[in-house]
């Protein structure tokens, strides 16, 4: 096991612990904060998947979202269904959808795949606004999420704020995991590679096409288990949920994070929902404030917040060097 395999671990198993205090350390509020934060990370993620890796400017990953939130609540609401079933629905429905528009959006690329994301996103928006009778409309639909069962230890009050983090916190680090694990796989690789030069993928024999589509429903069902997550922590789901503000949200949360970096969306979402959070309640037009932010960082910081971290590790450590050969 080489050095940094094992710092890297080692930092991992630190970083879980973290996670695994946080309920002791905090308040219930910060605690929710927190649990929205983790929330929306994983929506980043499958956002990346898109726009980092594969290079595809969507305008549209708020339907999928929007799918998982209300498909869940829906099911909780009509059919009763348990609290597991209904989050694995959500993130069904949001492949499912993907995988419906994404027949069409991916033989396209550049300005006319933004712009059919787009197309196709206002098209569920109005369909969530249309259908009262099951949506609500923009009243919205709310519903009191199950208590999770699980064999051998009974039924688990979600409830409790503490018990819901575990569970965000679970299946938020599973799903991070397997984002990170696709981008080393053969289709990962594949996915940077038409990103770089789709062309040339194409004449060496790969189905880009295919490839395409894979990829576009992966990440589909990754931001439809995201809206299910954040349905159920809410209770709550309307057309906020998809319309563009929210697509334009993690488009911003992508840019400010730094799309290049795996961890970038990460430290997006994460930073973002916590300013959303303080400069709300300070004014009522923190949108703006969000706004001045985001043009600053595309101008000043092209990588985002995570292009500024890399590049002071990058100025201190050297200077630590030094200093130990000169001593």
């Amino acid at each position: 096991m080489t050095k940094t395999t094992l710092r890297g671990m080692l930092l991992l198993l630190a970083f879980l612990l973290v996670l695994a205090l946080i309920p002791g350390m905090v308040s219930e509020f910060n605690l929710n904060l927190i649990t929205s934060m983790a929330i929306y990370s994983l929506f980043v993620l499958s956002y990346n998947i898109l726009f980092g890796h594969a290079g595809l400017l969507s305008f549209g990953h708020a339907a999928y979202f929007g799918m998982g939130a209300y498909t869940t609540i829906i099911l909780f609401k009509k059919l009763k269904v348990g609290l597991l079933t209904g989050l694995l629905a959500g993130a069904g429905s949001g492949a499912l959808l993907g995988l419906i528009f994404g027949l069409f959006v991916v033989r396209l690329g550049g300005t006319y795949f933004a712009l059919l994301t787009l197309a196709f996103n206002q098209l569920v928006y109005a369909a969530a606004e249309k259908f009262r009778f099951l949506t609500g409309g923009e009243d919205g639909v709310a519903a009191m999420r199950p208590k999770l069962v699980l064999p051998g230890l009974g039924a688990i009050d979600m409830f409790s704020s503490v018990n819901w983090y575990y569970l965000v916190v679970t299946v938020v680090c599973a799903g991070g995991a397997f984002c990170w694990y696709f981008t080393r796989t053969p289709l990962g690789r594949l996915n940077e590679c038409l990103r770089e030069n789709e062309d040339r993928a194409r004449f060496i024999g790969y189905n880009v096409y295919a490839s395409k589509l894979a990829v576009y429903v992966i990440s589909a069902f990754f931001a439809g288990l995201a809206g299910a997550l954040i349905g159920a922590f809410q209770e709550f789901v309307t057309v906020t949920f998809i319309n563009l503000d929210k697509a334009a949200e993690v488009l911003i949360m992508t840019f400010i994070g730094g799309a290049h970096y795996f961890w970038g969306p990460i430290l997006g979402a994460c930073f973002l929902t916590w300013l959303n959070d303080v400069i709300s309640s300070w004014t009522k037009h923190w949108p703006l404030i969000q706004g001045a932010l985001f043009i600053a960082l595309v101008m000043y910081a092209p990588n985002g917040l995570s292009g500024l971290v890399v590049g002071l590790k990058d100025r201190l450590i050297p200077k630590v060097a030094g200093r130990r050969a000169g001593a």
